[in-house]
């Protein structure tokens, strides 16, 4: 049977998960978590300490260069590698290839949809933080009214 048959669950060797179903449930966790968090910002639910948005940021934004690095060694990889011309020296070739780019479950494209979430979640820190600023002014404003 043919790898990409086996579909995301499929196993590498008896009893071992394949890596990309575990970081596809992992990815998912992770966008559901920042879709909450950015639920919460626009419901007004949620405000950020401009101080500590900042470090969040900061940290947010070394995990995107971090990404950076990946994605471009990741790329790196995706070119066929020369196991010589036998039958099964291509096919491994062409999985090899295959792994690092090309498929929705390739280490490319699980890197890419990480990078998404953590822009996506530098942004809800951006926004939690301007909610916070606007929560802030309106009460110094009612106070100035009361005094």
């Amino acid at each position: 049977m043919e790898d990409g048959a086996r579909g995301p669950s499929a196993t590498v060797a008896p009893g071992a998960p394949a890596v990309p179903a575990t970081a596809g449930v992992a990815l998912r966790g992770a966008i559901q978590q920042v879709e909450v968090l950015r639920r919460d910002i626009d419901a007004g639910r949620l405000a950020l300490d401009p101080a500590a948005g900042e470090q969040l940021r900061t940290a947010l934004r070394e995990q995107v260069d971090l990404a950076d690095a990946w994605l471009e060694r990741a790329r790196g990889m995706a070119r066929r590698v020369p196991l010589g011309r036998n039958p099964v020296g291509q096919a491994m070739a062409e999985k090899f290839e295959r792994r690092a780019e090309g498929t929705d479950e390739s280490c490319v494209a699980v890197l890419e949809q990480y990078r998404q979430v953590l822009e996506d979640a530098h942004n809800a820190v951006a926004d939690a933080m301007r909610h916070y600023r606007e929560v802030e002014q309106s009460h110094v404003e009612s106070f100035t009214r009361l005094a």
